[in-house]
């Protein structure tokens, strides 16, 4: 019985997939800043959302049908949630809402374009990935939910506003 071989490289679409997701989490943290939650909570949510971005990462790279659609979903209702809200917002629209929005439509053009290339066509196919290509994306994706776990605004009885991180040049 013959091995399939691997895949080829990483299609261009899924490093600007990935950088698109990591980048969007910078500009996150940037505008809501860190969470003021206790040190514990913080680890656990760090964790949690590190393993969760991974596991999606990692299903949309091998081409799983749940995650993916999973993703194709929660990208699409961004994407539909934030016209809404630029759309009637009026005055509280905030430059922030803007870039966030402009971030889903980018990411979800990505996984549109990464869903059309031969690499996913075959590995839809069941030939596997090569683990040396793909591990530098999924890192990428576990960097993406390790700061997405630092960015969760936390709201208190005694502080219902989240911590905000500003750099002015």
């Amino acid at each position: 019985m013959e091995t399939a071989q691997p895949v080829g490289a990483l299609p261009r679409a899924a490093w600007v997939m990935a950088w698109l997701f990591l980048i969007g989490q910078v500009a996150g943290l940037m505008v809501q800043g860190l969470t003021r939650s206790d040190p514990v909570g913080v680890l656990i949510s760090v964790v949690l959302t590190a393993l969760l971005t991974w596991w999606f990462a990692s299903g949309v790279l091998a081409a799983r049908t749940v995650r993916l659609v999973i993703v194709w979903i929660l990208l699409s209702a961004a994407v539909a949630l934030g016209f809404v809200w630029i759309a009637i917002g009026g005055d509280e629209v905030t430059t922030a809402d803007v870039v966030t929005f402009a971030f889903a439509v980018a990411q979800l053009v990505a996984l549109g374009s990464f869903c059309s290339t031969d690499y996913f066509k075959e590995r839809r196919a069941g030939r596997p990935a090569s683990r040396a290509a793909v591990e530098p994306l999924l890192l990428m994706a576990v960097l993406t939910g390790i700061l997405g776990g630092l960015t969760a605004p936390t709201y208190s009885a005694q502080d219902p506003s989240p911590t905000h991180f500003q750099i002015r040049l």
